[in-house]
């Protein structure tokens, strides 16, 4: 009879005990758990590496800040330990959280400019609202190449910005950038006529180069070729341009003057 009260004691100890032990392993949600994708700019071992990093976007982030943005409240450095889909003991920057299919496109975006961005899928706390990077009104991904350098990657990435109103005037701006070891030297091209429309139309590694080639519509007719490369550890751009033999942009012009 005793070692029956005793076994009897034991489970009721047992039942009261269940739900603390839950509550202290498993936090109450905000809202309902959902896989998501978060746009990674880069991690480190300790929160201090992280905040780093943050600087690290923010420096950089200028060359592109009127074409693309982080997410609402990002960078953020999340505590890997925090969300299921990350590493426990890493500190990460991350650029924004998105639905799935949004964020890989982000991430691809991003990755275009710091190889080192990445995308993890990773089950996120809806009570929190999500916040995608994005691309401003206007803007879209272009082309991107990127090549061994002396001394680091040289990189370049292009944006298309189409302008509507009064017909629609194509542009686009380049983000070009030496990543080298211990810093980046990056610069911003785009055409230099204030008046230009134009396009890229080709992006490629040549020998020891990255070659940009451009189509002009206004105010002139032309083609235009660019050329970065290396030389002694800095980034060098030359570029020549010609009359276009493939349109007759006069004749367009006139045309589409005629029709308005």
């Amino acid at each position: 009879m005793r070692d029956t009260m005793r076994l009897v004691l034991i489970l009721l100890v047992l039942v009261v005990s269940l739900p603390v032990w839950a509550g202290a392993e498993s936090p109450v949600s905000a809202g309902p758990i959902q896989e998501r994708v978060m746009v990674v700019w880069g991690a480190g071992r300790t929160r201090d590496e992280a905040e780093s990093l943050v600087e690290s976007y923010q420096a950089r982030s200028v060359d592109w800040a009127r074409v693309l943005e982080a997410g609402s409240a990002y960078p953020r450095v999340i505590d890997g330990a925090e969300v299921p889909g990350l590493r426990p003991g890493a500190f990460f920057v991350a650029l924004g959280v998105c639905e799935v299919k949004e964020g890989e496109v982000m991430a691809k975006v991003f990755s275009a400019l710091e190889p080192g961005v990445s995308s993890r899928r990773v089950l996120w706390d809806e009570g929190e609202p999500l916040a995608c990077p994005e691309l401003l009104p206007g803007w879209s991904f272009g082309k991107s190449a990127r090549m061994r350098a002396p001394g680091g990657t040289l990189t370049a990435v292009t944006f298309d910005h189409m302008e509507e109103g009064g017909g629609a005037r194509r542009s686009w701006v380049l983000v070009l950038a030496l990543l080298k070891k211990e810093d980046v030297e990056s610069t911003v091209i785009e055409p230099p006529e204030d008046d230009a429309a134009s396009e890229v139309k080709g992006l490629r590694v040549g020998r020891g180069e990255l070659v940009l080639e451009e189509e002009l519509t206004a105010p002139t007719c032309d083609t235009r070729t660019w050329r970065f490369s290396v030389e002694r550890g800095a980034v060098v751009t030359k570029q020549a341009k010609k009359p276009s033999k493939r349109r007759d942009c006069a004749a367009e012009q006139e045309g589409a003057s005629a029709d308005g």
